[in-house]
């Protein structure tokens, strides 16, 4: 999967999760995830569908809050896995 292949899917992966973008509005990968919507609840659901979806496991020393800043720091830290 190529990096933007890559980028795409996490976006697909993230729209749904965050309630606060408009309908047909792009996933803005450098906003805060939480001011977008995402809260702790979601969170574990992004994280189960990035798992499956995705086929990486995202090791707990790397479950941070500055991994789940913005969709940016969320593609760096799946980047490094794949």
């Amino acid at each position: 999967m190529t990096a933007t292949d890559l980028a795409a899917k996490l976006q697909e992966i993230l729209r749904p999760r965050l309630r606060f973008l408009k309908e047909g509005d792009a996933v803005p990968m450098d906003e805060d995830l939480g001011r977008l919507g995402l809260d702790s609840m979601a969170s574990i659901d992004l994280l189960m569908d990035i798992e499956s979806q995705l086929g990486v496991q995202i090791p707990d020393e790397m479950m941070t809050v500055d991994t789940f800043a913005t969709g940016n720091h969320l593609l760096a830290v799946i980047e490094k896995l794949v």
